[in-house]
């Protein structure tokens, strides 16, 4: 099973974080600059970006990854395991503590991690080596397999729901109490001379929780919507997690979000059924009508399909009962069905104390389920795909409580879109007094399956007067002006609060004639309203062409939806700053458009008329790496001159320095003995493991086996000293190998970018156009010339420079370029001019301001990439790396007065 690309998206945010984690050794702060890479402010009131982080636990990073619902979110902290536990120092206990709402979650989540075909299983089997073991609370409470050497050989997954461990239940209690089957335990931790998280005043030192405590986690928190009472918080203190991993649809407030997937990712990897299409009919009996016929379109369309994929559509019928006992309202449904004319066979009902699904496989092609009975039973923990219509049947003057269960409908089967349009939306079908009430309630349900008002598409065809009164189209979405459109009662009829029996006898009819063979019907009822579903389904297809095209100008790059901000969630967007071009500067601007270099990639033939076959793309690094090798790479590496004492930095306010990072000075010390117990080939062994799986998780480029020869034969030359250091702290170790690593890669692509530029396989074309809005996340005040109303911020060297930049005759404007966010210079390495600017005769101007403390290996080659771009661009561009007093000899650099008298020229 492979990631979808938002999930390798959002696997990334995640590593990007835990990056900047052990670089700053904060939380805070790694979340902070996160955001910040992004574009994205963080304030402390949230207005205008993300909220500031908030400490939950002390001294335990706490991040929270959003997710709708069909999106993944499982198989995401599988693959998130090993990410974590790679950034951390080497640990000798691997442990997850995999919390979920749910007993229905809770069954799910053990029987994928633990099945040995499971994508989730097969995900944490290969990046564990296979030694993998998962626990239920009670195989804990038995020590079932689960003693000290088995946790120090694998990972210990424990599937745990979120009442398990809560002492105000007796089943929470037992993890509290004295347990001889894990008296191994306590022994083995007295023998140590440190605990790593200590134990709980509150419980026997054999009890579970104390165990669990000591091993330290990794606590992954499924739909952590659920877990944010008090009591919630104190149970995942008692845990004493090393890093607590949120993932749900909705986060609260507290959640630190590092990521984002929203519902255009989604649909555009054919993972859900979007919009949701609401229907509001006249009757009870057309929306018992219309989802029968709906849901036959259906399943002859997926017939046609002819993809070898199966797909049986249901229809969920959400009753209204009277009481929590009222049985007769299901029993009515299903009667009226099969009046209708449904096989009883097909008909299955789901409540909380009726259970005719237990046992039953909803997508196997021997099921003959096409409609489900329901209230709220179908709520998480309950899943099929092949759910496309939900039916509301009710008193048109009851509410419309679809909150619960819409979520259930909206997961696409198989993961693929399917030919026939119709059967990659959903579709919800009700009678309603006050439409604008149920699709309140419908945003409700989309909200907290992780989705907005965007989502859905709206057709109110209740009669405003007239009981004839043909449908008219409206896509309605809640705002002030929807009650302009539909007010609340305009729909109500004298028999609006009575309980109304279906007219059996017709819609008996009406459903034969929906089920007839499209031959044996005629032309005329086709477009019919009497047929339901035809020209329900025409209409559907209507209103998704129309939700397309608004995700695509969504994605579309220009104006607030573009601007580098692919990355940064709609809901942030919207609370982020603008600024747009200055009027006087527009027009030159945006005929402006930067060469970069391209390269030639496979030849595609794009036309039969075409005889150009040539594709070329943006250059990236990776692109160059072609024939690297580390093999007779050397080895040389300074270790003498790092700091390998992280934790002496600032890490500024209390509880947002992650403990786990560093070990405590008595975890050091026995880790120390320990480790200088060990045969030299072992030592040697555990280190060249701890640094290749770090390097492996960060190089994607060279093959395992010819980065972990090199890891080899640097480990070889450590001294005892250096490998107990690396043991105890590995990251400024592996970050001096990574530094090595980049130096050669960078290397050997300057040599490949030089000979693909000479033979013309890299070319230089026009391909980059500045954006009509930009949103820094530190703005200047207003500087003449500049390009946009405000500007990225400047440090002081930087703002001498625009100083002298705008008192220039000859100068049109000029633009801080923001870095990562806009226009590269790209080649064998990136670089990011700080400033575009352009003079009056059309001259484009790339200018680095470089500080002479930079002077170094890196500047040179930013340097060198960016005289190699002003040669190749064309006579009107030009490329300055331009140093306050140094002038370092190399192409493209100069001192800043040496720029000055330039620039007035030009």
């Amino acid at each position: 099973m492979e990631l979808k690309s938002y999930q390798q998206d959002v696997l990334a945010d995640l590593s990007r974080f835990l990056d900047l984690l052990n670089e700053t050794q904060n939380s805070r702060e790694a979340y902070r600059r996160l955001w910040e890479e992004r574009g994205v402010p963080v304030t402390d009131g949230g207005k205008s970006g993300m909220a500031t982080y908030r400490v939950g636990l002390e001294g335990v990073p706490e991040v929270c990854l959003k997710v709708p619902t069909g999106g993944g979110k499982t198989f995401i902290a599988a693959n998130a395991v090993r990410r974590v536990f790679n950034a951390m120092p080497a640990r000798r206990v691997r442990a997850v503590a995999w919390l979920v709402p749910s007993d229905a979650i809770l069954t799910q989540t053990h029987q994928a991690l633990s099945t040995a075909s499971h994508p989730y299983r097969q995900q944490l089997n290969l990046d564990f080596s296979g030694r993998v073991e998962v626990y239920t609370k009670q195989e804990l409470l038995n020590g079932q397999n689960f003693n000290p050497v088995a946790v120090t050989e694998q990972l210990s997954v424990f599937v745990l729901s979120y009442d398990s461990f809560r002492t105000k239940n007796k089943e929470g209690r037992k993890a509290y109490q004295e347990n001889g089957n894990l008296a191994p335990f306590a022994r083995f931790y007295r023998e140590q001379e440190a605990e790593s998280g200590g134990a709980s005043a509150e419980a026997d030192d054999t009890a579970l929780i104390q165990v669990i405590r000591r091993m330290n986690p990794m606590v992954i928190v499924d739909e952590s919507h659920h877990a944010q009472s008090e009591l919630s918080r104190e149970m995942l203190a008692n845990f004493n997690p090393c890093f607590v991993l949120e993932l749900t649809a909705t986060p609260k407030e507290r959640s630190n979000v590092i990521s984002f997937v929203d519902a255009v990712q989604l649909k555009r990897e054919h993972m859900v059924k979007l919009p949701v299409i609401v229907y509001n009919r006249r009757t009870q009996g057309d929306v018992y009508a219309d989802a029968i016929s709906i849901r036959e379109k259906l399943e002859r369309a997926a017939a046609s399909e002819k993809s070898g994929a199966y797909i049986r559509p249901i229809a969920l019928f959400q009753a209204q009962p009277k009481n929590s006992t009222d049985n007769a309202t299901y029993q009515k449904i299903r009667d009226t069905l099969v009046d209708a004319g449904i096989p009883e066979a097909q008909i299955a009902i789901k409540t909380a104390d009726r259970d005719e699904l237990r046992g039953v496989d909803l997508l196997s092609q021997d099921c003959p389920v096409r409609f489900i009975i329901t209230v709220n039973a179908l709520k998480e923990g309950w899943d099929c795909p092949f759910a496309y219509v939900l039916a509301t049947v009710a008193n048109r003057s009851s509410p419309v409580d679809v909150e619960q269960i819409l979520g259930r409908v909206l997961r696409l089967p198989h993961a693929r879109k399917n030919k026939s349009e119709v059967l990659n939306l959903s579709y919800v079908i009700t009678s309603s007094a006050d439409f604008y009430d149920t699709l309140e309630r419908v945003v409700a349900g989309l909200n907290n399956a992780g989705f907005s008002s965007r989502d859905y598409r709206a057709e109110d065809s209740a009669p405003a007067a007239e009981a004839d009164t043909q449908p008219s189209a409206l896509q309605l979405h809640i705002s002030p002006e929807a009650d302009s459109m539909n007010p609340s009662g305009a729909h109500e009829t004298p028999e609006a609060n009575e309980d109304q029996d279906v007219d059996v006898v017709a819609l008996k009819t009406r459903v034969a004639e929906a089920m007839k063979p499209d031959e044996d019907r005629s032309s005329e009822p086709e477009i019919s309203d009497e047929i339901p579903g035809h020209d329900l389904l025409a209409r559907a297809l209507e209103q998704n062409a129309k939700y397309e095209a608004e995700m695509e100008k969504e994605e579309g790059g220009d104006g607030k939806n573009g601007g580098g901000l692919s990355r940064v969630p709609v809901e942030v967007r919207e609370k982020m700053e603008y600024f747009a071009m200055r009027e006087e500067y527009r027009e030159t601007a945006q005929k402006l458009i930067l060469p970069q270099f391209m390269i030639q990639k496979e030849m595609l033939l794009l036309s039969l008329d075409e005889g150009d076959y040539a594709n070329y793309e943006i250059v990236e690094p990776e692109d160059l790496t072609v024939d690297f090798t580390l093999r007779n790479k050397d080895t040389m590496i300074d270790f003498s001159t790092m700091n390998t004492q992280i934790g002496g930095v600032d890490v500024g306010a209390k509880g947002e320095a992650p403990r786990a990072w560093k070990l405590s000075e008595a975890d050091s010390l026995q880790f120390k003995k320990w480790f200088s117990s060990q045969p030299s080939t072992v030592r040697i062994a555990v280190c060249r493991q701890t640094i290749f799986e770090q390097l492996s998780s960060k190089i994607n480029c060279i093959s395992d086996v010819d980065l972990r020869k090199y890891v080899e034969r640097v480990v070889e030359n450590m001294d005892s000293d250096q490998l107990g250091d690396m043991e105890q702290s590995p990251f400024p170790y592996f970050r001096k190998i990574q530094e090595k690593i980049n130096a050669l890669l960078t290397e050997h692509r300057r040599k490949r970018f030089e000979l693909l530029l000479n033979q013309g396989k890299i070319i230089c074309r026009p391909s980059f156009r500045l954006r009509e809005v930009i949103s820094p996340v530190r703005h200047t005040a207003a500087i003449a010339k500049s390009l946009y109303t405000a500007e990225e911020d400047m440090n002081g060297y930087e703002r001498d420079m625009v100083m002298e930049l705008s008192g220039m005759d000859n100068l049109l404007w000029w633009h801080r370029n923001i870095a990562k966010r806009e226009f590269q210079i790209n080649g064998p390495l990136h670089a990011y001019p700080d400033f575009i600017a352009m003079t009056k005769s059309g001259k484009v101007l790339m200018i680095e301001a470089k500080g002479d403390h930079l002077e170094n290996a890196d500047s040179r080659e930013k340097a060198w990439t960016g005289d190699k771009w002003a040669s190749a661009a064309g006579k009107d561009f030009r490329y300055y790396m331009v140093f306050q007093q140094r002038q370092p000899g190399w192409p493209g650099t100069c001192n800043i007065e040496a720029f000055k008298a330039i620039a007035r020229g030009l």
